[in-house]
């Protein structure tokens, strides 16, 4: 079990690292070709965005694996064992009622998307392709959720 983890996570990694990556390099491409060949491309910057937001909402769940999400632990370091173990249990319990419901609608805006048949303005590729990060991040984030849940259930501290 402990394989099929690592190779999710390292999955997680590239996904949302190579997304991004990409996004960026398009974006330095758009630059030069705008200020420096002054031939700009109107592709670059619809791409580059769709990407960089991929790479943003599939890396959510990289963050919250690694601890690095934003957190406010004026009051998490001052309490006892015992009510920090609450506060994480309440919190993952809401992080899952969050992905749930980001799920619901990012799905049902999908849905739209898929019956209008809606295409991007300058490359044409359809909508509902750029607004299926909602669901899959969605996903990827309240696994995320769910094993740090069973950890606390459990009595381990993650």
């Amino acid at each position: 079990m402990a394989g099929w983890r690592e190779r999710y996570a390292r999955f997680e990694d590239y996904l949302s690292g190579t997304l991004i990556v990409v996004g960026l390099g398009l974006i330095f491409y758009g630059v030069v070709m705008r200020y420096v060949i002054n031939n700009p491309q109107a592709w670059v910057e619809e791409i580059s965005k769709y990407l960089v937001v991929w790479g943003t909402l599939t890396g959510a769940a990289v963050a919250l694996r690694e601890g690095h999400h934003i957190q406010v632990d004026i009051l998490y370091d001052r309490v006892p064992p015992l009510v920090k173990r609450i506060f994480n249990i309440f919190s993952n319990l809401l992080g899952i009622l969050f992905c749930a419901l980001f799920i619901v609608f990012g799905s049902n805006l999908l849905n739209m998307y898929i019956q209008l048949d809606q295409r991007s303005t300058d490359v044409g590729i359809p909508l509902w392709i750029v607004y299926l990060v909602l669901p899959i991040s969605g996903l990827m984030l309240a696994f995320r959720f769910v094993e740090k849940l069973a950890a606390n259930l459990k009595g381990e501290v993650k």
